[in-house]
């Protein structure tokens, strides 16, 4: 019994397309940075949510000295000049301003010097002089995180059906059909507005909501495939063999139509990431001060003309350079798997 696998060849395929490693070596390393983001970025509050107008508005890699606080690492105050007087140190802000501090206050006893270091902005700072770059690595985590759990949703709905429908055939197949087509003809934005307000503005709600609009592609290519295997030798042998169908389903023709499925759930991947940025962008999606691309573009995009572009065109990059990441990932692999047209 013959079976349609990825063999060695298919890997060495994949090994051979630069563009193809260089995408999943780009999102498996953005992966790992925003898992593991507070063991490196500089505002480790809740959300990167420590705000200081003394910074605001600032360049990226704006370097500053700070005076810390108490114990907290995120207590403290930039300045430009710094004088101990008596027992009050005497701090020149970047607003120009002066402020007096107890020196009993600061975080730790002795010398002034453990009591200062030097911070610097990478991506620069925003109106409320909170770090871009510790709000963009929790931001990209949300829209993987999002992307990931829409793109399970979508495929496991669009596989059952899509399966269902091209193994059974008849009047199943024209009542998934008939699903899928009413679906397909309701806008993408739309669905998604309505579950969101019907249900809430969660981050399970906003993935399920994402999920439940891209299912019917991957219901499509599936029933298309299916269609295409079931008539195969192999497929004919194990129903003579008396295997049940979900046996020969999902141990004889998934396997063999797991390129199509990866190409789409690639496509779906940059779908989802360009939706929740959206909805986050139009009000509807991930709520402030919690962080993600798509709100962090909205409360800056009018500065993209005013003369901090950097504020606008970082969360709008980012955005571009995940979906062109996800869409060399799946034109790779359509190449990989000789899939000539992903819509038929």
């Amino acid at each position: 019994m013959s079976k349609v696998r990825p063999d060695i060849s298919t890997w060495n395929k994949i090994l051979s397309r630069k563009s193809l490693l260089v995408g999943i070596l780009f999102l498996v390393l953005l992966s790992i940075m925003s898992i593991f983001a507070f063991l490196f970025i500089p505002d480790k509050s809740e959300n990167a949510n420590t705000q200081n107008l003394q910074v605001a508005m600032k360049s990226p890699g704006f370097t500053t000295k700070v005076l810390l606080l108490n114990k907290n690492s995120n207590d403290f105050i930039p300045f430009k000049e710094l004088e101990i007087i008596n027992d009050r140190i005497h701090i020149t802000t970047h607003l120009n301003t002066t402020q007096f501090i107890p020196r009993n206050e600061l975080r730790y006893n002795g010398t002034i010097d453990k009591n200062t270091k030097e911070k610097t902005y990478i991506f620069g700072t925003d109106r409320y002089g909170r770090s871009i770059f510790s709000r963009l690595m929790l931001g990209i985590r949300i829209s993987l995180f999002i992307g990931f759990l829409s793109v399970i949703v979508s495929v496991f709905i669009g596989i059952s059906l899509g399966a269902i429908a091209g193994y059974f055939g008849g009047k199943i197949d024209q009542l998934i059909m008939f699903f899928i087509n009413v679906t397909w003809s309701i806008p993408t934005l739309l669905l998604v507005f309505a579950i969101v307000l019907a249900f809430g503005r969660s981050v399970s709600i906003i993935f399920l909501a994402v999920g439940l609009t891209m299912w019917v592609d991957v219901a499509r290519i599936v029933r298309g495939q299916v269609l295409s295997l079931k008539s195969q030798q192999f497929i004919l042998a194990a129903k003579s063999m008396a295997y049940s169908n979900t046996r020969i389903i999902i141990q004889h023709i998934l396997p063999n139509i797991i390129g199509p499925i990866l190409v789409i759930a690639a496509a779906n991947f940059s779908i989802a990431i360009l939706i929740e940025a959206g909805l986050s962008y139009l009000g509807f999606g991930i709520q402030p001060p919690a962080p993600s691309i798509g709100n962090m573009l909205y409360e800056n995009y009018g500065y993209a003309i005013s003369g901090k572009p950097f504020l606008a065109l970082i969360p709008g990059f980012t955005i571009m350079l995940l979906v062109l990441s996800f869409n060399i990932i799946g034109s790779g692999l359509r190449d990989v798997f000789d899939i000539k047209s992903i819509n038929k």
